[in-house]
């Protein structure tokens, strides 16, 4: 994961979460919007989280995984890596996997005007392990990405509210899971975090909108007493996969 600079398992929640009190819509972008300053080192390899988004094969995830990575692969078994092919998209940190393995996309919500408070659920492999947290939306920031590629993108900037219990530190390998919302449904994708903050950032809806399909599925109301199970049924049905990527 970008450091501002995506280990463990099971559930509860590390405190009390009362319902979410709404504030007012997200505002547009704007000059005044908070920037964080990125730095893209080198490729090595490393682990990160990826997201069915068709039934053809196709799957997304953050671009700083894979890029400049030799290989990559969904990891969809114990043993077993299936190689896909990297498309990165160069005006976010998003990059699309194709493959040959196909699984029910996740659906998704990416034109729905969100609420400054509202609650976000993260779903994936936070340091090589399976996990998740829970954020609250705080309102919109600007990405500079500087290094090994160059980027200005439009983030939504969550504040951190809970996580999978035993899960301490940095959030690493929870990079490019899907931002879900309390309906069931994607509404970005994990990019940054500010460990020291305790923020987290996701790509903006609407650099994700072209690559959805018109219709992905049902949605599967979520709320604070079963994330855990939802996290553990996409993943177990592996519409939510660890991805490898490997640098020589």
């Amino acid at each position: 994961m970008l450091v501002y600079s995506a280990q463990q398992s099971r559930r509860d929640v590390t405190m009390p979460l009362p319902p979410p009190e709404l504030g007012p819509i997200l505002p547009s972008q704007s000059p005044r919007d908070e920037r964080i300053i990125v730095t893209v080192d080198r490729p090595r390899s490393g682990v990160g989280t990826a997201f069915a988004i068709n039934d053809d094969g196709r799957w997304m995830t953050a671009r700083h995984v894979v890029d400049s990575c030799e290989n990559v692969g969904i990891k969809i078994g114990t043993r077993k890596i299936l190689r896909t092919k990297v498309t990165v998209i160069s005006d976010a940190d998003l990059a699309i996997l194709d493959s040959e393995w196909t699984r029910r996309p996740l659906p998704h919500d990416l034109n729905t005007q969100r609420r400054i408070g509202e609650t976000g659920y993260f779903f994936g492999f936070p340091q090589g392990n399976p996990g998740e947290v829970v954020g609250s939306l705080l309102g919109r920031g600007r990405m500079i990405i500087r290094g090994r590629y160059r980027s200005d993108e439009g983030v939504l900037a969550w504040s951190e509210l809970a996580r999978t219990r035993g899960l301490f530190g940095s959030l690493g390998g929870l990079s490019g899971s899907p931002v879900l919302d309390k309906d069931g449904e994607v509404i970005g994708v994990v990019s940054a975090e500010s460990p020291r903050r305790g923020r987290i950032y996701t790509v903006a809806p609407k650099y994700l909108r072209r690559y959805f399909e018109e219709a992905s599925g049902e949605p599967e109301n979520i709320d604070l007493d079963s994330y855990g199970v939802n996290a553990d049924k996409l993943r177990r049905d592996r519409r939510v996969a660890q991805v490898i990527c490997l640098v020589g």
